[in-house]
Formats: structure tokens, sequence, C-alpha cells
């Protein structure tokens, strides 16, 4: 298979045969609990496949190998192996065949985590948006395909390269397209019929488009063109299918809607009726049955002493209050169900602090969906866990149920009621929509919500907060019932408090833990669907902020470790925010810079106002005004391209930092980065309304002051093209540098020489040695020689160009 030296494969046929086999080894490994391949061997593997480049002369070939690379590079970084570091993707030889000269193909600039976080957050924008602009294309995309191992990146590059197919396609396949356009706004219209009657329908077809969906994403990397056009049209399945879906939700909503005004209806008839301003015999029949319900369950409550009722109606009524009557807590509740996704996930198991603290020795306590772990020294949950199916949602009437203590607790559990003092309201740890699913507790819709609001209406499921905060819990765990992991009918909810070290019964904060199973299309044969899970935190605070929901996120981990509770290991590992590292201000500010790129909005205006805060009073360290400044830089030189709008708000923000902060010995390698975007942007021209501050930016970052110094060049093992169009690169920064030498002596090495007497030369070396990093030619060290000449720098370099 391999050549003499075995240090490579002859084609591309071995290569891939030997991908293939790997591939299987990595995946028997795996189900017999033996973990990863050894990073020494997946290395072994990598160095072959990038030597054997030098025999690949058509770029298909390379292609694939190139693929093989990135596929393999970025298992090495895959979370399961705890790396955190930067990304660097191995490159092919270049062609043996080919002109010696020739520039070695497949070069890729580093690339470290910030650009898996920004394209993680490109891809939660299209999840959310849908919006085309949030798509990839060109190099952007290539280069995103090593990450598509992260579900939702999968997702975007999947729908990325529909796109990018479809517009190459579009001209020869107009009729067929339009045909397919016709036939699904048929379907969708004869769907949306269906769905008025039957959500179930919807959600199984979108669970099984989002499968397909993540297929596509994971096999599409070794697609042909015939392949990719029937990925295409698979796609175009799977955009019907999202119709569907967004139709069964939007009539959840419009029943919901319908209840609330059906309510306050109802309520005011009932209201005329109990005040003897409206007879009951006025009424239509099923409406008269209804206010008689509504009356029945104020009775039942303690609201409505019928004696002051017509007799007509308190005779009417007796029959409609006596079926009314009762508790849900004479039902057999079963409480909480481990076994409700298809997969083990039990209750945590709680430290021995938590133990001590639990009630009746961390026993679970069971109502309707749902189980309550209580901690007795608090007289609050320790943690909810809850069963939600999606595909048997219910919308029922509201009842007015007041909160009651649970008459099967003892009284010293029950929580001070003090604790709502100061303005403080009621957030619920488990709302009655959670439980609103399955078979009726009774045949009676009213006597069913009444029940359910039994199970939730409780002083214990009250958490005091302040009524920002409940604003966003409320908001938080909706989008989170609505939009985790969308392909999944079934999830289990883990809900609780955070509580600060004293007496006090107000927590510090509330968390909410989603997890479901991956669709089963994801899975091998074989295999148990893995588990998908994902942590949130709001802080209970007077001036908590709707943020967006992944900025709310939290490792399960975490939480574990704030409450004592130890969750299972699979969704531990399973977390979709265990990478977090406490974001900072710096990181949440850059994370939200692509917006500036959006149309005009009060909402970019507010974030222009901020970001400029940032960068020019002073509000926050140089250290994390770097992190928006590299942000900035990173849109600026693309891709993808921004608009004209967008370019000019980059350029704002840039223009507007000041001078002195560009001259920081830290921030010499942002400084480069943002020299070589500047360029970028120069060529062309940019627009009459960008110019000014381009030369304003310019100006500040020296590029309109060319360096007196002269760079002269020495290389070795390297082609006199590639070392040209480096020059070329700095050059266009402004360095005057001369005809290059190629020099034996330049072998291995990687320097900028400069005179050490002279400190202008030391801060032009270290400048330059930015710059040529930022040029593609990374780790170049700034080297003082006594024998190099004033206002002279020596640049020696061997080996390939990046």
């Amino acid at each position: 298979m391999r050549n003499g030296a075995a240090d490579r494969f002859e084609n591309v046929l071995d290569l891939q045969t030997a991908h293939l086999a790997l591939m299987q080894r990595q995946q028997d490994r795996r189900s017999a609990g033996g973990g990863l391949l050894p990073q020494e061997e997946i290395t072994d593997f990598l160095a072959r496949v990038a030597r054997t480049g030098a025999v690949l002369s058509t770029p298909a070939d390379r292609r694939i190998a190139q693929r093989v690379l990135d596929y393999w590079t970025a298992d090495l970084l895959d979370t399961a192996r705890g790396y955190s570091g930067p990304v660097a993707t191995e490159t092919l030889l270049a062609c043996e065949a080919e002109d010696s000269d020739a520039r070695p193909a497949g070069l890729a600039e580093g690339h470290g985590s910030r650009e898996y976080i920004r394209l993680a957050a490109q891809a939660r924008q299209w999840r959310d948006t849908r919006s085309h602009g949030y798509l990839l294309s060109g190099k952007a995309l290539r280069s995103a395909e090593r990450f598509s191992r992260d579900p939702e990146i999968a997702d975007l590059i999947a729908a990325s390269l529909a796109e990018e197919q479809r517009e190459a396609r579009r001209a020869r396949r107009r009729k067929r397209i339009a045909a397919g356009l016709t036939l699904a706004l048929v379907a969708a219209v004869a769907m949306a019929g269906i769905f008025f009657l039957k959500v179930e329908t919807a959600t199984h077809e979108a669970a099984e488009a989002a499968g397909e969906k993540g297929a596509l994403a994971r096999d599409v990397v070794f697609l042909g063109d015939e392949e990719r056009l029937r990925a295409q049209e698979r796609q175009v399945a799977l955009e019907n299918a999202n119709v569907e879906r967004r139709i069964a939700q939007e009539h959840m909503d419009a029943l919901s809607e319908r209840q609330s005004r059906l309510d306050a209806a109802q309520g005011a008839l009932a209201d005329l009726v109990t005040a003897e301003r409206l007879p009951l015999a006025g009424l239509p029949d099923g409406v008269a049955e209804d206010v008689l319900r509504i009356l029945a369950l104020r009775q039942a409550e303690g609201r409505l002493d019928p004696s002051v009722l017509a007799p007509d109606v308190a005779a009417a009524l007796a029959p409609v209050a006596a079926d009314m009557e009762g508790s849900v807590f004479a039902l057999d509740l079963k409480g909480y169900d481990p076994l409700f996704l298809g997969r083990s996930l039990p209750l945590p198991a709680l430290d021995r602090a938590a133990q001590a603290a639990a009630f009746r020795g961390g026993e679970a306590v069971p109502y309707v969906h749902f189980s309550f772990l209580y901690n007795q020294a608090r007289r609050a949950p320790l943690v909810a866990a809850v069963n939600f199916d999606r595909a048997a949602r219910q919308v029922l009437p509201a009842t007015g149920t007041p909160i009651e203590p649970d008459p099967r607790l003892p009284p010293e559990l029950r929580p001070d009621p003090s604790r709502f003092e100061g303005g403080l309201v009621a957030a619920d740890y488990v709302d009655r929509t959670m439980i609103s699913w399955g078979e009726p507790l009774a045949a009676d819709p009213f006597r069913t919500a009444r029940m359910l609001d039994q199970s939730v209406q409780l002083h214990l499921n009250k958490a005091p907060v302040h009524p920002a905060a409940a604003a966003v819990w409320t908001g938080l765990t909706r989008w989170i019932r609505e939009q985790h992991n969308r392909s999944a009918t079934r999830v289990t909810f883990f809900t609780g408090p955070i509580f600060q070290p004293g007496e006090s019964a107000v927590p510090a904060s509330l968390w909410l833990i989603a997890v479901s199973l991956r669709d089963p299309v994801w899975v091998p044969a074989g295999q148990e669907q893995p588990f998908v899970a994902e942590a949130f935190l709001i802080p209970n605070r007077p001036d908590t902020l709707m943020e967006e929901p992944w900025k709310l996120a939290m490792t399960i981990e975490g939480i574990g470790r704030a409450t004592g509770l130890r969750f299972l290991d699979e969704i531990v590992r399973a977390d979709r925010g265990r990478t977090i590292v406490n974001a900072t201000e710096g990181d949440r500010l850059a994370d939200r810079a692509g917006a500036l790129n959006d149309p005009p909005s009060e909402d970019q205006t507010a974030l222009m106002a901020e970001l400029a805060l940032a960068l020019q009073g002073g509000r926050l360290p140089a250290s994390e005004q770097a992190k928006i400044i590299r942000e900035l830089a990173g849109l600026l030189a693309g891709p993808p391209d921004l608009t004209s709008a967008g370019r000019v708000n980059v350029l704002t923000l840039l223009a507007g930092v000041p001078a002195e902060s560009w001259n920081r010995p830290d921030w010499i390698v942002l400084k480069a980065e943002v020299r070589r975007a500047v360029v970028r942007v120069r060529e062309p021209a940019p627009e009459p309304e960008a110019q000014g501050l381009v030369d304003r930016l310019a100006g500040a970052l020296g590029l309109d002051e060319p360096p007196p110094q002269r760079v002269f060049i020495q290389f070795a093992d390297m082609t006199r093209e590639s070392v040209r169009s480096l020059a070329e690169r700095i050059a266009a920064l402004g360095w005057t540098v001369p005809p290059e030498e190629r020099v034996a002596d330049a072998s291995g090495l990687n320097e900028v020489r400069f005179n050490p007497e002279s400190a202008e030369d030391a801060a032009a070396a270290r400048l330059l040695a930015a710059d040529l990093a930022a040029a593609g030619r990374p780790g170049v060290r700034a080297v003082p020689l006594s024998v190099i000449r004033p206002q002279v720098l020596e640049v020696w370099i061997g080996g390939p160009t990046r």
C-alpha cells in the first residue's frame, strides 16, 4: 500500500482505505468501552497523509486528502480529549510532479478556539432565524467543515452546502425547482389543516427531518456531484418539514391565546350570574355548563359561598360541584419517570452536605409528571425533575387555583411567607405547561386543569425572585421547551435554586437543565442514542436582563458543584456547554459584534454605543478590549464580506480606539492583524463613507508612514514564488523590501535580526515579526545581532510559508 520508505500512501484510494479502517477501529474501541485511539497513532497517520500530497496531482484527490487531514485533526481536538488550545490543521506537501517552485497546496492559516466560538454563534443564529445571511460560502464554508462534529455547526454546513449547490444549478433546474416548490406549498397548506387537529404528526416528521439534516451534515464531506444533488433535494424536504413544525407551534400558540380569551369571557359570565345580573337559563346549554364548572371550581377552592346564588343556579350547581370536589393528592401519583426518554436517567445523587439537609434523606416526593427532592434546612426544593412530551401537549382552561401547602408534607417544611418581602415575586420551578400533556386526569377538562394546578400551585414550588429575574426565567423556560433539540419529542428538565451561604430564604440564582436523546438517524447501528444536554443559570438580581439564551449557559458540572447534586456522568459528558470557560465582559461583547453587519436597528445603535464605550472609555482592561478588537478585525478581513453599513460600523469602532493603545507591547500581534485587515479593505478602494475612517485608522496603525528600516529576506527550502508572495504582503503594509536572496544558512530559521543598539530598530523588528505572522509566516522571533547595520532588518526563514 505504501512506498518503500513506508512514509506515505501511493494513491488516494489507498489513503481512503486506511482512513476508513482507522475510523472503524476508533468505533470498535468506543463500542468496547476502550476509549479513543492513542493520539500518537493519529498524529502518525496525519503525517503520512500530509506526505502523500507529494504524489497527488489532481485537485479532486488533494481535496479528499485534505478533508481526511481535517477530519482526524478535528478528532484530536474533540472535547472528549480535553483539548482547548489553538486549532492548526495539517496541510499536504506539494506534488513532486509539479514545478519545483510551485506553492504548496492546501495552505491554511491557523485558527484558534475563537473561530469555533464564532462559528458556533453563527450556527445558533441560523438555527433561530433561518436567515440566509448567516449561511457560509467559499473559503469560509470549506474551513468550517473541520468543525462539523458539532451538531449545530453541522446543521449550518449542511444548509450552506445545499444553498451553494442550489445557486450553481439554478439555471438548468428552474422548472424542476418551481414544480418542487409548488408541491411543497400544497403540502404545507394541506399539513396545516391536519396539524390543526393533531400536533403529534408535525413533531414526528420534524424529528425525522432533523435526523436527515444530521445525516446530511455528517456525510456531505465525501459526496460527489450526483450525491450532492440528492442531498439538496433532501434539504428541500427538510425545509418543508420545518415549515410544518412551525405551523404546529403556531397552532399551539393560537390555541393558547384563544383559551386565554375564552377564560376571560367565561369568568365574566360567571361573575354576572353570581351577581344575578344574568339569568343562567338565558345562556346556551354549552355556555351554561362551562359557567357552572367555573362556579364549581370557585366553590371547591373556597372562593364562592353557594348561599349567595339564585336558587335555580344553586340547584344546578350542586351536582357539578360534587364532581369537582377532590384533590390530586388523593391519586396514586407516579412522579418523575427515569425511563421516560428511552434510556435510564435517574434523579441526581446527593453529596454529603445535601444529603444531611434533605427531607427524609433525599426521598423523592411525586406529583403529576414530576418529582421534588426537598431541602428541609432551607424549606425549598433541592431539585425538580420533570418529564415533558411535546407531541402530547394539551391546552386547558385557567382555574384560579390558590397557592396551598402540600397536605402530604409536615408543617415544618412549609416556607416562611416573609420571603417575598421587598417587592419579590414568585417564579415557578415547574409551571403547568410542563405537565399539561398525556392522558387527561379526568373527563372534564376543568377538573383536569384543577388537578394539574394543584400540583404546581404549591408554596414550595414558588421561588422568591426579583421581577426582572422572574421575567427572564419565564422567557427562558418557554424558549427551552420549544427550542432544545427540536428533533426530540420527549425532554426531561431538572430545575432548582442556588443559595449563598447563610440563612437567607431567597435564592441567589435559578438553574435549569434540559436533557433529551440524539435522533437515531445520527447514531451508528447497534449503539445507544446518546444524550443531548444543556444547562442555564439565571442570576436573581433586580437588574437581570434577558440575553440570548446561550449567553445564560452554564455547565452541568458547575451546577452540580454549586448545589451538591451529582448528575449522571453521561449527561455531564453530553453537556453542550461543558467547554464554557467563565465568559468575561470582553467575550460577551465580542460575541455580539456580528450584529454590526445586520440591518440598522435600535438594538444595533445601542450595541455600537456599548462597544464604543468599552473601547474608548477605559471601562474594560486592555486584555478585554483586545478580545473585541480581534473580533472586529476578523469581521473586517472577512469572509463573509461585510455590507457597506456593516463595514462603516466596524471601521467607526476601530478608528475610535485611542492611538496610544495600538503601541502597547502586548497588543503588537493584534495591531498586525488589524493592519492586515485594513490593507485588504483598501483593495479595492472602499466606499466614500468608509474612506475617511480607513485613512484615520491607517494613520493610527502607522500604515501611512513607511518605516525607515529596509527589510532584506534570506530564505532556504522554499520556492522563490512563495517568498516573493510573502514579500509582497509585507510590502503592502509599508515595509521596504529589496529582492530576496536564497541562502543555505537560512535553513530551519524563523527570525528577524536587528541591531540591539537601536531602540527604533528593536520596535520595528517586533512589529515586522507580527506582520509576518499576520501575512502567513507564524512563529518569527525578533533576534538582536550586533553585526546588523542600523535601520536594517534581516529576515532569515527556512521551510514552507503557511
